[in-house]
């Protein structure tokens, strides 16, 4: 190809990529590119691996008597695991005997050490999605009780998943009950993560798209998950179980991050669209 041909393709090539940019979905390509999705979804899903896991762990153990057992219990119940699967899950957290017995100072140090970097790297995720400085007054206070409320939404709408099994009609009740309760606490959580530097108005439409987003992945989660931990615990035995959260750790950090992005994008262009006056008779 000639050099003036190479010119002409990348004028074009130029001219295209303007025209998309100056788009919505430009915008907001834009904006996934900006916040590096990859990069902050992979060091999300590897913060809550070493950070939630655990603290689940530690809240069995303050709840009961068997610590690991039960959330390993919780897992094979949850996704139905049987066989191999719920063998090796049962393996994964299960906790050897030992004379002490619960969780040491420097042990629950690190816990809080884990559970507080994953709560910075998610508020930081919030803000670059915004394009926010990481800075304010209270920020830290405000992202750690964003970070709670995360959790307790994730655990509230399982709740409400596995009381909807036994109920008429479960899956279509538990839709809009777990929507009625997680848009409350995204809508919270991204407020607090934002350090109430965001209008109530202008975080909700991200609150009903990570909403959204996490009854959908809990959904898909159900039906791929099992396939995951079963394949994957055949393939390496009990390794194969923390292979498969991980994955799908992964999973859920890149749809918590473009919802993110998305929510703020959407927060935008409903500024942009009420900023625009309506068109009348001349």
């Amino acid at each position: 190809m000639s050099p003036r041909r190479r010119h002409s393709w990348a004028q074009r090539g130029r001219r295209l990529y303007d025209e998309l940019v100056d788009t919505p979905a430009g915008q907001l390509l834009v904006a996934l590119r900006e916040v590096q999705l990859r990069d902050r979804a992979l060091t999300l899903a590897g913060q809550a691996f070493i950070a939630l896991v655990p603290l689940l762990i530690v809240v069995a153990s303050w709840i009961g008597t068997t610590g690991g057992a039960e959330v390993a219990e919780w897992l094979v119940d949850r996704f139905e695991l049987s066989g191999e699967a719920a063998s090796a899950a049962r393996a994964l957290f299960s906790r050897p005997p030992d004379p002490t017995g619960g969780i040491s100072v420097l042990g629950l140090v690190i816990l809080l050490v884990s559970v507080n970097s994953f709560g910075r790297a998610l508020q930081r995720t919030f803000e670059a999605a915004w394009r926010l400085p990481h800075r304010g007054p209270g920020r830290a206070l405000r992202g750690a009780l964003g970070t709670a409320t995360l959790i307790a939404s994730i655990a509230v709408v399982a709740i409400v998943t596995g009381f909807s099994r036994d109920l008429p009609g479960g899956p279509l009740l538990a839709v809009p009950v777990q929507l009625a309760v997680a848009i409350p606490c995204w809508w919270l959580l991204t407020r607090l993560l934002l350090n109430l530097r965001v209008g109530w108005r202008a975080c909700l439409p991200g609150a009903v798209l990570g909403a959204v987003s996490q009854v959908l992945t809990g959904w898909a989660g159900s039906i791929y998950v099992p396939l995951l931990i079963e394949r994957d615990a055949a393939r390496y035995g009990v390794v194969g179980v923390a292979v498969a959260l991980v994955s799908w750790l992964v999973v859920i950090a890149f749809v918590a991050v473009a919802s993110a992005v998305a929510g703020a994008w959407a927060s935008r262009m409903l500024v942009e669209l009420r900023a625009v006056p309506p068109a009348g008779p001349r």
